[in-house]
């Protein structure tokens, strides 16, 4: 990912922006963000602040930017900025719901790009349904990969077990705070019927 260009200061962000809540339904409408300002063309004060653009990067991904002063910002780093009073820096801002366009508040988080890539649902080419286990030999097996660090969990009858190995290590190494999701054991169908 590039590198982040240094956000305007604080002090300046208040004199422009509000922040304002989205309404689910007004994702891709809203960007967290309003004028305070006139701005040229139809941009009076208490209109939405920002442009939705694709993101070259991820096909079918869109984010919000802002402009200020000539130069392009993510609009949720913006509101981190303006929320927290902490410029998110070299840490990206992470959306919990994994929706780049809910900007709100509550929905922001930092994280480095290692973290980043824990806030991901299963590849689409899981067919365990659970995250860190596949099929592999007539056995579930369980693994976890973190900064580029492989834990073998082992080879297991009951896919609910290997699950569990999963999410046990994840507690244990206490990835579950920065965002590594745990499965659901109850959502997971086996039919081994071992599950103890």
């Amino acid at each position: 990912m590039p590198k982040p260009i240094a956000l305007p200061p604080l002090e300046r962000l208040n004199e422009l922006f509000d922040i304002v809540p989205i309404a689910e339904s007004h994702f891709g409408v809203r960007s967290g963000l309003v004028w305070k300002v006139s701005r040229q063309g139809t941009k009076g004060i208490g209109s939405v602040a920002g442009t939705k653009k694709p993101d070259p990067r991820k096909p079918n991904r869109f984010d919000w930017t802002v402009e200020i002063e000539g130069k392009k910002y993510l609009a949720s780093r913006v509101i981190y900025l303006m929320a927290n009073g902490v410029d998110p820096g070299e840490f990206e801002v992470d959306h919990e719901d994994r929706n780049p366009l809910n900007n709100n508040v509550e929905n922001l988080r930092l994280f480095t790009s290692s973290p980043q890539q824990h806030n991901r649902k299963p590849q689409s080419n899981n067919t365990s349904g659970a995250v860190g286990v596949y099929w592999d030999r007539g056995k579930w097996r369980a693994q976890l990969w973190h900064e580029g660090e492989h834990f073998y969990l082992g080879r297991h009858i009951c896919k609910i077990k290997a699950a569990r190995a999963y999410n046990d290590r994840v507690l244990e190494l206490g990835l579950d705070k920065i965002g590594k999701p745990v499965n659901d054991l109850e959502a997971i169908a086996c039919d081994c019927r071992k599950h103890a």
